[in-house]
């Protein structure tokens, strides 16, 4: 038994809305409250060549949102007075609790070229200074989606700030 014409087309006109209908409500629950803040806790030297650099790179992620987050990664790129210094890439898990916020250690490469143009730079300022840009996505566990955070900060910010007790790297505060 055939149906007729018109009942195909509204079966698969009705099932093409449910579809987007479920794909805008995942979208939506990603995003849902506040955007993830992430900000630059340390750059350390790690061992390196003489043509290629390595830098650990601390990154805090702090969620004001009153859900918690599962990270399963995370990609970004790091400007510093305006110059490409780095780029990583992390597969490091975490968890994002509610309302708190946790340090993700991020191992990371830049070119000796790179490390020049920084050199150069800085010493061309009349008063050195040091600022950067922090752009990337944070990937999360059983979603599509990834949440993209940026950040602009200076020296200022990576000031150690007193406090009673020192967060180590992979420690959760709430």
């Amino acid at each position: 038994m055939t149906s007729p014409p018109g009942l195909i087309s509204l079966r698969g006109t009705a099932l093409i809305l449910a579809l987007c209908a479920a794909t805008l409500f995942g979208c939506a629950s990603l995003g849902g409250g506040e955007p993830i803040e992430v900000q630059l806790v340390s750059l350390t030297p790690l061992p390196s060549t003489a043509f290629e650099h390595r830098l650990r790179v601390d990154l805090r992620l702090r969620n004001p949102n009153n859900h918690s987050y599962e990270i399963e990664g995370l990609r970004f790129v790091l400007d510093v007075n305006g110059s490409r210094l780095a780029s990583g890439v992390s597969s490091e898990r975490a968890t994002l609790p509610r309302l708190g916020e946790v340090v993700v250690p991020v191992t990371t490469t830049t070119s000796l070229f790179d490390v020049v143009n920084q050199i150069l730079a800085f010493g061309q300022q009349p008063q050195p200074q040091f600022s950067y840009e922090l752009r990337g996505k944070v990937f999360l566990k059983n979603s599509w989606g990834s949440i993209a955070f940026e950040r602009h900060g200076s020296q200022i910010d990576l000031m150690p700030r007193p406090s009673a007790s020192k967060q180590r790297p992979g420690e959760v505060t709430q």
